[in-house]
């Protein structure tokens, strides 16, 4: 373990010796007895969600600023994302998991009001017995998008420090800590006996108020990693929560959606014997490997179908299931009255569809290849496309879209990101992204 552990250091501090005793002092590298939230041999469910990018009430007033942001919110639903919240509250007392894990992008971009606004919703969560832990994502903290939107004007908006996110979720996982990075948001949690969960802040931000847009991509500091390097001399974790994918999860992944030295942490957590890993920032629901270990990234709740990943932790090992967040069953169930609730999975399907249309649609004049014979059929094909693809449905061929005119049109004139989405997207042979089963003899060391 030592071993590893100053590999580990050495590794992502560029070669040069780095002091364990720089993480921070020892106190806060102790072990503290938390009480599990269940007994060694009882199960533990936990649903896991990410990238909410909640926006409070109060920061818009629906009105023209407001509506142009709906329209590049990329398919997020913020326009009823505090209806998406109280389903959340509802449905998590109805099934009462043990756990909800948020793993990132909270907020919409990193408003102070957000922030407080989803507390609030996660001390409901609380108090009908389900425990809330969260981790920030690259959107969270420090963030110069944040904003509130009056008439057709944007203003700026209150951004979230470090010690803020601490403080205002000090009771949302930070409570439950058996050990805490005092040079980072990352902790660990041990909710059920021999699963110890570590919440990594894998975000890269400033620890002052900035002007500079947030960071896309994510890193584990140095830092970091002397602190995880001290803990794992005397712990063995089961699980690795964060927000940025350590593992690429389609055939050319973009900047920006792995960690930037997931070269160097991904083997360092094999040798660990951490094969399972969970993520969110990209949106899709999508499940990964690279030999034993699997990454499970549960779809933003955000959008279509606003995914909730279900995971158990029980004798034989840790079982996932996607499931779909009730949203129609809370509209009936409280008596809400707007159509666009009642019938939700069809609204949020359409908001989706639409972004990938229009994207279609901006792609080929970008291109510069656009026809008017081409635009309805492009612009369908990849609206159904993105909807497969973010709603983890790609496992295997669709011979339907394989068909597509509009697949056909852009095989046949796209030289830049169309043809290499489409083809990318629209079949996953690694693995079904909506169910997974990892044993235990691969978990538990």
């Amino acid at each position: 373990m030592k071993k590893v552990a100053i590999l580990f250091v050495l590794i992502l501090s560029g070669g040069f010796i780095y002091r364990l005793s720089s993480a921070g002092n020892n106190e806060e590298l102790q072990n503290k007895e938390i009480s599990p939230l269940v007994e060694a041999n009882e199960d533990l469910t936990i649903w896991m969600v990410t990238d909410i990018h909640y926006i409070a009430p109060e920061l818009h007033d629906n009105g023209a600023a407001f509506a142009e942001m709906k329209q590049t919110a990329v398919g997020k639903d913020i326009a009823r994302i505090d209806s998406i919240m109280q389903a959340l509250v509802w449905e998590a007392a109805k099934e009462k998991p043990e756990l909800l894990i948020v793993s990132g992008d909270l907020t919409f971009n990193g408003e102070y009001e957000s922030m407080v606004g989803l507390a609030k919703y996660f001390k409901q969560i609380e108090d009908n017995g389900t425990q809330v832990s969260v981790i920030p994502g690259n959107h969270d903290i420090h963030s110069s998008w944040a904003r509130r939107f009056v008439g057709s004007e944007m203003e700026k908006a209150k951004q979230i420090s470090p010690t803020a996110f601490r403080e205002t979720f000090a009771d949302f996982g930070y409570d439950l800590a058996t050990h805490q990075d005092p040079d980072s948001l990352s902790y660990v949690i041990e909710p059920k006996p021999n699963y110890p969960i570590m919440m990594m802040d894998t975000n890269i931000y400033s620890d002052t108020e900035t002007s500079k847009s947030p960071t896309t991509e994510g890193k584990i500091k140095i830092e970091t990693a002397a602190w995880l390097a001290k803990y794992f001399e005397e712990n063995a974790p089961a699980i690795w929560v964060g927000h940025h994918p350590i593992l690429a999860h389609a055939k050319s992944e973009r900047t920006g959606n792995t960690l930037e030295n997931a070269d160097e942490i991904n083997p360092l957590l094999k040798e660990q014997g951490i094969n399972a890993l969970f993520a969110g920032h990209i949106h899709a629901q999508n499940i990964s490997s690279d030999g034993l270990t699997r990454e499970i990234i549960t779809g933003a709740l955000s959008i279509f179908p606003n995914s909730i990943g279900e995971i158990t932790l029980n004798a034989d090992g840790l079982t996932y299931n996607h499931r779909e967040l009730a949203v129609e069953a809370w509209a009936e169930a409280t008596n809400q009255t707007d159509p666009d609730l009642l019938s939700y999975s069809q609204t949020s399907y359409d908001i989706f569809y639409d972004y990938g249309a229009t994207l279609g649609l901006m792609q080929m004049f970008e291109e510069q290849w656009y026809q008017v014979e081409y635009e309805e059929d492009v612009m369908d094909f990849v609206g159904l496309l993105n909807v497969r693809y973010f709603s983890g449905l790609d496992f295997g061929k669709d011979e339907e879209l394989a068909n597509h005119p509009g697949y056909k049109i852009i095989q046949e004139n796209s030289k830049g990101f169309l043809k290499e989405y489409s083809t990318r997207s629209l079949e996953d042979n690694d693995l079904d992204d909506r169910k997974l089963f990892i044993p235990n003899e691969y978990l538990v060391k």
